[in-house]
């Protein structure tokens, strides 16, 4: 027998479905974040999130509906509810001052802990998340949680997509390995950057190998899921196992340090930084035992982009001194 998962549910437990909820405090079945589902592929027929993808914020949302994806048999259903941002905005421009409060209320969500809005989802976006972790939306409905607090309903089916299918095993594949934590926004933007890049390769290996500038573990991953029955690895999976062993994303981080350094601005280190990259590539690909240019940056981004080396070098050169004034 499918699953019936509630996921999210707080205090609202439902009777014939298995309740699920990442705090101890809820009345949950068991313990487990949405993201993170721990469940076999396919086992489920409906999973139900009601005012929950609000609290995970963009990136980790992205995670829970490729987890979704997963769980999911063919054409299982996934429900979703969360506040209309649009409609809510509206409500505040036009309302009084109580109107205003509980649109706000509705916006930010509460300060309990666990309870802030980190992220809401015009339903546009929300579709086309959906559709990105192989979705078919079949109906969205507006409806009145609390007086002006106006909410989505929104209902999707599971479609069979190799794309699809490819990002939720390597977006699984990435949270049992570690490598997809969710306290730096730069760095899981990267993350995703690479993802995105690696399902839409077409299975060029080469395009492939080309991702792990943005982060080589993803791109390991990659390589792991898609050459797992292979009977010999490919040059460019071996390259990238060089790769990570190398710390790939630390030695971009320590050329576009050199760079701005050197007098460069952050256009030019990050190309600059991008072209050490692909003489490391090069060298990976061929076999060599070391990896050439500067050694590994401390404390470099987990995934390598012009936001996360930004903000990386924004820290490192005002976190050791702890004066921030004047850094905007």
């Amino acid at each position: 027998m499918k699953y019936k998962l509630n996921l999210g549910c707080g205090y609202n437990r439902l009777e014939g479905w298995l309740n699920l909820d990442a705090s101890p405090e809820s009345a949950a079945d068991r313990l487990m974040p949405a993201h993170d589902l721990a469940f076999p592929d396919g086992s489920a027929a409906v999973a139900r999130a009601a005012q929950l993808i609000e609290h995970l914020g963009f990136f980790k949302a992205k995670f829970f509906l490729s987890e979704c994806w997963r769980v999911l048999e063919t054409n299982g259903r996934l429900e979703l509810e969360t506040p209309d941002i649009e409609k809510t905005f509206r409500i505040f421009l036009a309302g009084g001052h109580a109107v205003k409060e509980a649109a706000l209320g509705w916006v930010y969500g509460s300060e309990t802990p666990g309870m802030n809005h980190l992220y809401c989802f015009p339903a546009a976006l929300l579709e086309e998340l959906l559709a990105e972790a192989g979705f078919s939306a079949i109906k969205t409905e507006e409806f009145l949680f609390q007086p002006a607090r106006p909410a989505l309903r929104l209902e999707a089916v599971k479609k069979e997509c190799e794309q699809a299918a490819l990002n939720a095993a390597l977006r699984r594949r990435l949270l049992d390995e570690g490598t997809a934590v969710f306290s730096d926004e730069e760095t899981s933007a990267g993350l995703d950057q690479a993802i995105r890049r690696l399902t839409a390769c077409g299975g060029k290996p080469g395009a492939a190998l080309e991702a792990a500038l943005c982060s080589a573990p993803a791109a390991l991953a990659y390589f792991s899921i898609t050459q797992e029955n292979e009977h010999h690895q490919s040059a460019e999976a071996a390259a990238c196992a060089r790769l990570c062993g190398w710390r790939l994303q630390g030695r971009l981080a320590a050329a576009y340090a050199g760079a701005l350094a050197g007098g460069l601005d952050e256009e030019k280190a990050f190309a600059a930084a991008l072209a050490a990259g692909r003489q490391i590539l090069a060298a990976a690909l061929a076999g060599a035992a070391q990896a050439p240019g500067p050694e590994p940056a401390a404390g470099a981004p987990g995934a390598f982009t012009p936001g996360a080396a930004r903000a990386w070098a924004f820290r490192r050169k005002y976190g050791e001194t702890g004066d921030l004034r004047g850094a905007g």
